[in-house]
């Protein structure tokens, strides 16, 4: 009996030291030591209107949090990018915010197709309702079985779900080539999306 209580608490342990909820100034985050990764973040979009500069910022390990993240051996000579969750230009009216977004725990595994098509042009949609209304964002990630050699899980999708006026919004995205050309609004889902409230895998 004694045996098997310890076994439960090891289970127990493991699983807890597996993901942390993390509570950032301009973010909250469950994030995965297993995968490397986030299993979904949120903000608010705070000040999209700012013209500080990114030059000399690069993505750095969060020295609170105790577990592991992913690092730039991910994303060394490949495909993805470190794909800001938090985007850096919905908090560049404050120095200090915007160097905030530069955090390992705030980048996630994102195709170049992906960050540098659809989801860069629905960010600039949030920053456009936000100048009318409040913007809640949440971001879940989505995972197969595409690991990474250094040892990081891919995402197989990103959704990103925009609450405002009353109103949600939720969009899909596969983490692949195939979004290329494509308009973000191509990927808004008619049916409602589960909201996760807790971290757990």
């Amino acid at each position: 009996m004694k045996t098997l209580s310890f076994l439960l608490f090891l289970f127990a342990v493991n699983l807890i030291s597996a993901q942390q909820l993390v509570q950032r100034d301009i973010f909250e985050v469950c994030y995965s030591s297993k995968k490397q990764q986030p299993l979904w973040l949120s903000y608010q979009v705070d000040c999209p209107g700012g013209g500080f500069s990114r030059k000399g910022l690069n993505f750095k390990k969060d020295s609170k949090f105790d577990g592991t993240t992913s690092d730039n051996a991910d994303y060394y000579k490949n495909v993805w990018d470190k794909g800001h969750l938090a985007p850096a230009a919905d908090f560049n009216c404050d120095y200090n915010k915007l160097k905030a977004t530069f955090n390992f725990l705030n980048c996630a595994l994102q195709h170049e197709k992906l960050n540098r098509g659809p989801w860069a042009k629905l960010e600039k949609y949030e920053r456009q309702l936000s100048q009318k209304y409040s913007v809640r964002v949440r971001i879940v990630l989505e995972f197969a079985s595409n690991l990474l050699p250094t040892g990081a899980l891919v995402p197989s999708y990103f959704i990103k779900i925009l609450s405002y006026n009353n109103k949600v919004e939720v969009y899909r995205f596969p983490n692949d080539a195939s979004v290329w050309r494509t308009q973000y609004k191509d990927y808004l889902l008619k049916d409602d999306y589960p909201i996760i409230e807790g971290c757990f895998e």
